[in-house]
């Protein structure tokens, strides 16, 4: 049995508080949520969790990317040729003209650029939206990973990733939307259930990830160089928990992009003692 909730470990009184770099793909540890344009993150704890596990709107990226796998088993088409060679002579052009392309930054992007007009007549622009994302994030991961070659290489796969979401979102969108509402009942319960623990992950007011998942999530962000502010009874360091209280703000900045891993995985093995 858990002992104690990794935040209240630290003493936190007012939440976790982090700046998200951008990140050009899904991050796994934390449902595979793509934080590229998220900000405002935090770990909310007891009744500030409780109040902000409420609304069921907040759960529609996590649930969006929890369905896009689940419904990849029945959306399979192929990226439409009229798709791919349009986007193939513009990217082209692109490196022709000098510009960098590379598969994972510039597919997502490509494949959302559409997303608010194809939303905007939708019953739940925002849950469509979500899905629009979630769809393209899953398929220009799995497109951009392992990209060799030059420009135009990443020009093809690129295009490929973002014309193969784009043959299959109706298809995602149809699927999602019978269990959708089950997946927001079930991370709310979840939530609920977290706030008395380590808490849930909020991002622009957006539920994340929470409980037992955050520790992980958290190192994961941390090695893709984020920075972690905290008000805390304790300090947290390169060294992990010196165990002064200073009741103020402990605010770690890691030099290199691994280096708060091992504090937080001492953080995770006293929660977890």
């Amino acid at each position: 049995m858990r002992k104690a909730g990794l935040l209240a470990l630290l003493g936190i009184t007012s939440g976790l508080f982090f700046a998200v770099p951008a990140s050009a793909e899904g991050v796994p540890e934390c449902g595979n949520i793509r934080f590229e344009g998220l900000s405002g993150c935090e770990v909310r704890v007891t009744a500030e969790c409780n109040a902000s596990c409420t609304e069921l709107g907040i759960y529609k990226t996590a649930c969006a990317t929890k369905l896009v796998p689940v419904c990849k088993t029945e959306c399979t088409l192929s990226a439409m040729p009229t798709c791919t060679d349009k986007c193939t002579v513009q990217c082209k052009s692109d490196c022709d003209n000098g510009v960098n392309v590379i598969c994972k930054h510039n597919c997502f992007t490509e494949c959302t650029t559409t997303r608010d007009a194809g939303c905007s007549a939708k019953p739940d622009v925002a849950q469509c939206a979500a899905t629009w994302d979630a769809n393209c994030d899953a398929e220009c991961d799995s497109q951009c990973v392992t990209v060799e070659g030059d420009c135009y290489q990443h020009c093809i796969e690129c295009c490929d990733g973002s014309c193969t979401a784009d043959a299959n979102m109706s298809c995602q969108e149809t699927c999602q939307n019978e269990v959708f509402e089950d997946c927001e009942h079930e991370f709310r319960a979840n939530c609920e259930a977290s706030c008395s623990g380590d808490g849930a992950l909020f991002c622009n007011g957006e539920y994340i990830i929470a409980g037992s998942q955050i520790p992980n999530c958290i190192k994961a962000l941390a090695a893709r160089g984020l920075e972690v502010k905290a008000e805390a009874s304790v300090t947290l360091g390169p060294d992990g928990i010196d165990g002064v209280a200073n009741a103020g703000v402990c605010a770690y900045s890691p030099g290199s992009k691994g280096s708060l891993a091992a504090p937080l995985a001492v953080l995770a093995a006293l929660a977890g003692g």
